[in-house]
């Protein structure tokens, strides 16, 4: 079998695609000799990491590298997340030596953070449809980290040089969507260069059995910040009258002390739960939602709400539709909380939805199968 290494920095709170990656790692194992290099993100105390952060180029990851690839000798080479403990010299070093590598793009961040200025990050825009950054709430400099300038000037800094690799004629793009796709062809990337290749469907959601009888509840599962639109999310929950369903909140991040204080007999934050538990609590849930102020790149939450035959309730924005039948009926327009609301009180006063969550069940599984996964990802490794 074909030597192929992965490589992913891990972010301190583990997320959507860490799990993606760990999915797509045991689905690659079927087909190629898989070894994974994998970095942990942390608050930097050495000072070998606050440099690496810094530079965005980190001398000990770089070190390990070279030590994998003298060790295993990989044919290919796979990269996903380099913020920040991998850093930009990883891909550096890979395309210095002339390794077949490719890097499979996740999120936009890369493209928000291009440039020091607000305006150009916005481009005209009242909110960036990527981040869900506000006009009101930036000045002249691109604040992309809210809370931190320092921050803001670290990923800059950090996407600048990574942009700058994508002109390589041999790094080949990897991305989930259609959209992100073409997002990177408007930012002038040669689209000989760019493969479409969504995330493999999780293996522990597959392996539960599809539950007929739901509790009268609705879910959201992942981290707990600002940018996931939940303020909003439970300001619309709370609007519903009469309401006899429940709001479950799994995960981690800087809001969920915030919202701990929102919990009522209608909304339940049960902050972090293992994946097994969650995909356990989503198979015995009517639907989830997600009021993302992001561009999604292949929602972790939603795909697996479907392999459980569980309808999904999202913002029509970017690539997500990818994944759902064609004129899907759950979703609202971004931003626009009056339509999520109405949205709402069709899926908390309706029983479970059977017909639906089928639906996208049979289309997820067309969409994402396993051969054609493996045959589209073999033509671009090969490429």
């Amino acid at each position: 079998m074909e030597k192929l290494l992965i490589i992913h920095t891990r972010y301190i709170e583990r997320g959507g695609e860490d799990i993606a990656v760990d999915n797509e790692v045991n689905f690659l194992k079927n087909f190629y000799n898989v070894e994974v290099l994998s970095f942990q993100n942390t608050i930097p105390r050495k000072f070998s990491d606050l440099l690496g952060l810094i530079t965005s180029d980190n001398y000990q990851s770089k070190k390990i590298l070279s030590d994998k690839i003298k060790s295993f000798k990989p044919e290919f080479i796979i990269i996903n997340n380099l913020w920040f403990k991998g850093s930009i010299g990883i891909l550096r070093y890979c395309l210095k030596n002339n390794l077949n590598t490719s890097i499979k793009l996740h999120n936009y961040r890369y493209s928000c953070t291009r440039s020091y200025s607000s305006v150009k990050h916005l481009n005209g825009n009242k909110i960036c449809p990527a981040c869900g950054l506000e006009k009101t709430k930036v000045g002249v400099f691109n604040k992309y980290f809210q809370e931190s300038i320092i921050k803001s000037l670290f990923a800059i800094n950090f996407a600048k040089k990574f942009i700058k690799l994508f002109e390589n004629k041999s790094l080949k793009i990897l991305t989930l969507t259609n959209h992100h796709k073409n997002h990177l062809i408007d930012l002038g990337i040669d689209t000989s260069r760019i493969f479409l290749q969504p995330n493999p469907l999780s293996q522990e959601s597959m392996a539960l059995s599809l539950q007929s009888k739901r509790l009268n509840q609705i879910v959201y599962a992942g981290r707990i910040s600002p940018e996931k639109g939940l303020m909003e999310l439970l300001e619309s929950w709370n609007k519903l009258e009469d309401n006899m369903c429940k709001l479950v909140l799994l995960g981690e991040g800087p809001l969920l002390q915030k919202l701990k204080k929102y919990s009522s007999k209608n909304v339940e934050v049960k902050g972090y739960v293992n994946n097994e538990e969650v995909l356990k609590i989503i198979s015995q849930s009517k639907a989830v939602v997600t009021a993302t102020k992001l561009l999604e790149g292949q929602p972790t939450l939603l795909c697996e709400a479907s392999v459980l035959g569980t309808p999904s309730l999202f913002p029509d924005v970017g690539g997500i539709k990818d994944f759902f039948p064609n004129n899907y009926k759950y979703t609202f327009k971004q931003y626009d909380y009056e339509d999520l609301l109405e949205k709402l009180k069709i899926i908390a006063v309706n029983p479970f939805d059977t017909q639906q969550g089928n639906k996208n069940r049979e289309h997820l599984f067309k969409t994402l199968n396993n051969n054609e996964l493996h045959l589209s990802l073999n033509e671009a490794l090969n490429k």
